[in-house]
């Protein structure tokens, strides 16, 4: 009988369990620690500029954009490199709203409204030329938005880093209305709307 009780004994000490004696508790939480002085996860993005509706909304990557970013950018790494359907080259006077979004890129304006209603995330980059042998395509600004003839893709764009005009389409089929769900939620989230 004394060997089971100290082999129970035992066991319950090497496998980690322990008696909180009264008055002491003991805590195990795998709370994660939010640091306000991380290392950003996208260095290279400086600040996103959503458009929904007829208002603009400007903002500084902080952690509250995580989701936002990490998701726009996968949407991106989608588009060109598997499910994405290249429309062709467009130049900024084709696609009104970068044309509209001009002075929120100079950092004089953090909200406002457009004169047009327009559905899109534009997160504003560092210039990326890759060098020789490396398999990334060349970029500046990224784009996602939404076209209301074709409510149910989303469009990608991608800016050329040499040619600041010049602007590469993405299509991605069925992922409309998940970038509208996304706008919704970031806005939700950051600005109570």
């Amino acid at each position: 009988m004394k060997r089971l009780f100290f082999s129970v004994v035992c066991i319950g000490l090497l496998s980690g369990c322990g008696f909180a004696t009264q008055g002491q508790e003991i805590h195990q939480q795998n709370t994660p620690i939010v640091d306000s002085e991380a290392p950003k996860k996208h260095p290279e993005v400086s600040k996103i500029i959503i458009q929904r509706g007829k208002e603009i909304f400007v903002s500084d990557v902080s952690p509250i954009c995580d989701g936002l970013l990490e998701n726009s950018m996968d949407l991106y790494t989608v588009a060109y490199r598997r499910d994405g359907k290249l429309i062709g080259t467009k130049d900024e006077k084709e696609l009104p709203f970068l044309q509209e979004s001009q002075p929120y890129l100079q950092g004089s304006l953090d909200e406002g409204e457009s004169t047009q209603d327009h559905t899109y995330i534009r997160l504003v980059r560092e210039p990326f030329i890759p060098e020789v042998g490396v398999n990334e395509f060349p970029r500046k600004d990224i784009v996602l938005f939404l076209e209301p003839t074709t409510p149910n893709a989303a469009f990608v764009g991608v800016q050329n880093p040499q040619k600041l005009k010049e602007w590469k389409i993405y299509k991605v089929e069925d992922y409309g209305v998940w970038l509208k769900k996304q706008i919704d939620l970031e806005l939700n989230l950051s600005k109570g709307l």
